[in-house]
């Protein structure tokens, strides 16, 4: 017993140092940095995004909606320059920064179809200085898991020292959800101590010492093809709404949850379904849920033993986020 608590203690330990590690902001950073610009540079991210009529319909519908000539506009994270050619478009002097070589391609693409009032600076946005205060900050960094495009530290760095008092981020309004999913009976995983296969016990396992030291960082999540999704236990609820033209720094964003769910819909629940949903205006949004139209955004589940709910039941369930742009750093428990 001795052995398997230092064992336990350790891994915790291991995992708190690298959560602590990662939650410099400077050092994050740059690690994204790193992983962005090779992501960024592979064409076929920029054609799964391109072919995301979700995505791109909503962004067009708001610079149409918003943006208006003589505007100053910051394009954060340019790509294939998709939207600061629709907001110059509008008749928007547009700065679009992208750190990655595919910038060339994007200027490229401007120039072809006779686009001139964009100025492509290829360039991290943290060393970019705008010669003029902008009227709006547009940018697509939200990850799968909504944060982990280091969104947040990127925008309120640039909003700091880039746009007007009365200037606006878009998107800039978030929420997100952790939401009891069931799966369809053949994409269901369970942990390996919950299900006998062929009469073979694998109970004992459950916390012990020689499978502990198997479990990667990401053990406790998963993707999910949206196939998989059958439905949702208890109508959606965000545990966490931000507005970045409000928030001054990442402090202001709490990292523990606290959630009670009604069951509506009697079933096993596999674990907490993670979606996002992004706001430009009351009426011009769009979220990455498994029952709405598909979009370009990969889905992630957090793992829970299986538990089987009926109608009227509660589902309760606390969690931590220790770095919001790290799924591996979240944690989450039930009262069953």
């Amino acid at each position: 017993m001795l052995i398997q608590n230092a064992l336990r203690w350790g891994l915790r330990r291991a995992r708190s140092v690298k959560a602590k590690a990662m939650s410099s902001e400077s050092l994050s950073s740059l690690l994204y940095d790193s992983d962005n610009v090779g992501e960024f540079s592979n064409l076929f991210e920029h054609e799964k995004m391109l072919a995301d009529s979700v995505r791109v319909d909503t962004y067009a519908a708001a610079i149409s909606r918003h943006i208006k000539p003589g505007d100053v506009v910051i394009d954060l994270g340019t790509g294939t320059g998709i939207l600061a050619i629709l907001a110059a478009r509008q008749g928007a002097k547009v700065y679009a920064i992208d750190h990655s070589d595919f910038i060339h391609v994007a200027e490229q693409i401007a120039k072809h179809n006779g686009i001139d009032n964009i100025q492509f600076v290829k360039m991290n946005s943290r060393e970019f200085t705008c010669p003029e205060k902008a009227d709006y900050i547009l940018h697509e960094q939200i990850g799968d898991d909504l944060f982990d495009e280091n969104m947040i530290v990127n925008l309120l760095d640039l909003k700091q020292r880039a746009l007007k008092d009365n200037g606006a981020i878009f998107p800039g309004r978030f929420e997100l959800f952790l939401e009891p999913v069931a799966l369809k009976n053949d994409y269901r995983v369970p942990f390996i101590w919950e299900t006998p296969v062929h009469g073979i016990d694998y109970g004992f396992l459950r916390n012990h010492p020689d499978v502990e030291k198997y479990k990667r960082a990401n053990y406790s999540s998963r993707y999910i093809d949206k196939s998989a999704f059958d439905y949702f236990l208890s109508e959606p609820e965000p545990i966490l709404s931000i507005d970045l033209n409000k928030m001054s720094g990442t402090d202001s964003i709490s990292t523990r949850f606290s959630a009670s769910r009604l069951v509506t819909h009697a079933g096993r629940m596999e674990g907490l379904y993670l979606y996002f949903r992004a706001v430009f205006d009351d009426d011009c949004h769009f979220d990455t849920a498994p029952h709405h139209t598909h979009t370009s955004w990969g889905n992630r589940m957090l793992r829970c033993t299986h538990h089987d709910y009926a109608v009227g039941e509660t589902i309760s369930f606390q969690g931590e986020m220790v770095d919001v742009r790290f799924v591996d750093t979240w944690s989450c428990t039930f009262n069953h």
